[in-house]
């Protein structure tokens, strides 16, 4: 296929790269065949390339983040109407799970707005009906990642949507308690893998792995987790993986008793604190995918320091090398310096 020259003003939304940028760094900021969007047009001009190489090919449609925004409301939306019908003893709606499974399966090219959507501010109050949808879009793209078939894929985007079902019969005022849940709280609160399984299992045609999941999301590696205390080597792939998206999204989402946490924070978490708890196949994937994508990003560090992203340590993704004006700052040397916040 052929190439040709444009500058960077040029481009538009839908054009494919035909090389991989790098940064001054090193880094891969734009890998060669990637879709131009908005945010990835920025990104190159914030780095100084001035021109590249683009195929010559006919420009496709890119959806901008508004239509992207608007399609993931719907979702959310859905997912809601779904969640307050069983709260109220209506039928489990099958159709529309997978009206909605249609929707994250059709945005699964799209990944940096998926991965810009799990980082948006979204409010405490609607945090049960988005972050379903969250673990779904994630747990697709990891795997994708892992190059799972197309029916495994949706398979997890089922499971993603379905797994937390159960707290519909966990009582609201405990779901939304501002403050720490006393010991007996948190037992009701863990009772929801039981419920969503119990609410699940009547339902027909739902797959034996997706009652798994919805099961088993909280067992951990080492037998630490809940409701059974199962081990590693009897968690199916699917579980393991909600498990680390769940856990994901859980931590970068504002929560009615906490605020939200920085990718970067959760990536420290994976890499040092989940080892024995989470599957290290599935960490490894997601963090060895996912980070790549902030090169670029604008963030604040703890000192009030704006900077960008500008490489992200293979060894330790969570703490990259952020350029502040003409300085760069190494986190994984720097022991002091954090990333307080990623700006949008």
């Amino acid at each position: 296929m052929n190439k040709i020259i444009v500058y960077t003003h040029e481009l538009v939304p839908g054009m494919r790269i035909a090389e991989t940028i790098l940064n001054e760094y090193g880094a891969i900021v734009v890998s060669e065949g990637t879709v131009l969007d908005e945010n990835i047009i920025r990104k190159l001009n914030n780095i100084g390339v001035y021109r590249l190489q683009i195929f010559d090919e006919k420009v496709v449609e890119v959806e901008t983040k508004d239509v992207f925004k608007k399609k993931y409301n719907e979702d959310v939306n859905k997912v809601k109407e779904l969640i307050w019908s069983i709260s109220n003893g209506m039928d489990f709606n099958n159709a529309k799970v997978n009206e909605v499974v249609d929707s994250v399966l059709n945005r699964s090219e799209e990944r940096r707005d998926i991965i810009g959507c799990l980082n948006q501010i979204r409010s405490a109050d609607e945090y049960t009906y988005s972050h379903s949808v969250n673990v779904s879009l994630l747990a697709m793209l990891i795997g994708k990642w892992m190059k799972l078939d197309d029916e495994r894929v949706r398979l997890l985007v089922q499971a993603g949507l379905l797994h937390d079902i159960g707290k519909t019969k966990v009582p609201f005022e405990i779901l939304n308690k501002p403050g720490k849940l006393t010991d007996e709280e948190f037992e009701e609160v863990k009772k929801h893998t039981v419920h969503g399984y119990r609410i699940l299992e009547k339902v027909p045609h739902v797959h034996r792995e997706i009652l798994a999941v919805v099961l088993m999301h909280h067992e951990k590696e080492d037998g630490s987790g809940y409701p059974t205390g199962l081990t590693g080597e009897k968690l199916n792939l699917l579980t393991k993986i909600i498990t680390v998206a769940d856990i994901f999204d859980a931590m970068t989402s504002n929560r009615v008793y906490k605020g939200k946490e920085t990718p970067f924070d959760v990536f420290k978490f994976m890499e040092e604190e989940s080892i024995g708890k989470l599957s290290p196949v599935v960490v490894n994937v997601l963090l060895n995918n996912i980070a790549s994508y902030y090169i670029g990003d604008k963030v604040k560090l703890n000192n009030g320091d704006i900077g960008e992203i500008v490489y992200i340590n293979p060894r330790s993704v969570s703490k990259p090398i952020v350029k502040v004006d003409n300085k760069y700052i190494d986190l994984l040397v720097e022991k002091d310096a954090k990333i307080k916040e990623i700006i949008p």
